[in-house]
């Protein structure tokens, strides 16, 4: 496949808008413009796509790497802040519908890890069902330890848990109504998993 023809096939398929958005939302010039800053690697045996490099920001330096079974993603990674780390590792599920994705909503996607700190350490685990965020962990404090929780139901938070004595198991809740309105909280006052729910 030619350069030429590979660029109309991910222009059909919505592969500038694919990169667009595994590199953080930023938007290219046109649908041309993101396709010249696309370059794709193939299987030297089989000439399958393996590979796809993009510069999201154009700034002429590599930001998102994706890796491909064909046109199937496989796993994104995403160096957001332009360090040359790695900030974002997207992985998607292995079903044939997993092709690149033609709408804002992936539903590929299985989870998301962030290095928050820009580190290259992840410190940050998203997990998606259908493409929608359930579930978030996250080490907020940089010690190694999951800190924070937080669990969603269609798109809205409904609990974010905290470890504030830095037990590694949270010993506050803070509970949401299914609109997303704040509630009420929660504490495990002696860390044994049982929690009261705090008077207003």
């Amino acid at each position: 496949m030619t350069l030429n023809l590979l660029k109309r096939t991910l222009a059909l398929m919505g592969a500038a808008a694919f990169a667009v958005t595994a590199a953080g939302c930023q938007q290219a010039s046109s649908s041309t413009a993101a396709a010249e800053r696309l370059r794709p690697g193939y299987d030297k045996a089989s000439g399958r796509l393996t590979r796809l490099e993009y510069d999201a920001n154009g700034d002429g330096k590599t930001d998102t790497w994706g890796y491909m079974d064909g046109m199937r993603v496989v796993r994104v990674e995403v160096d957001e802040d332009g360090d040359g780390k790695v900030d974002r590792w997207e992985y998607h599920n292995g079903s044939a519908s997993s092709v690149m994705p033609q709408t804002s909503v992936d539903k590929t996607i299985e989870r998301i890890e962030r290095a928050t700190r820009h580190d290259g350490k992840v410190s940050r685990w998203e997990r998606f069902e259908k493409g929608a965020l359930v579930h978030v962990e996250e080490d907020t404090d940089g010690d190694g330890l999951v800190d924070k929780w937080e669990d969603y139901t269609a798109g809205t938070l409904t609990l974010m848990a905290l470890d504030t004595q830095h037990r590694g198991k949270p010993d506050r809740r803070l509970i949401y109504l299914a609109d997303g309105t704040f509630d009420h909280v929660e504490v495990d006052a002696t860390g044994v998993g049982v929690f009261t729910r705090l008077a207003p």
